[in-house]
């Protein structure tokens, strides 16, 4: 995966993503609605040949990239939850 922040400012982030699922971004949006202070966060496929997604996050009052940093550290530990749930299911079922 590659990353590269496009436009940058106190409130807003807009980053762009190379070599990954958009589903990958979805959580993150996810994460990112989810927060109060965040004003807006969407994901856009730049062309459906390539891998390249944009995903813009505008916030209230908090920092931009501390609300990126902090919705990705949630949708991390969410899916960890996840993982573990799944491989204890999976431990019952075949023993």
């Amino acid at each position: 995966m590659l990353a590269e922040i496009v436009d940058m400012k106190d409130r807003e982030i807009e980053l762009k993503l190379q070599d990954e699922d958009i589903s990958v971004m979805y959580i993150v949006q996810h994460e990112l609605l989810k927060e109060k202070n965040v004003e807006f966060a969407g994901v856009v496929l730049k062309h459906p040949l390539v891998k390249d997604y944009l995903i813009r996050v505008v916030t209230k009052k908090k920092i931009s990239t501390e609300a990126f940093q902090d919705a990705c550290q949630s949708a991390s530990e969410n899916l960890r939850m996840l993982s573990n749930v799944i491989r204890d299911a999976l431990k019952k079922y075949s023993a």
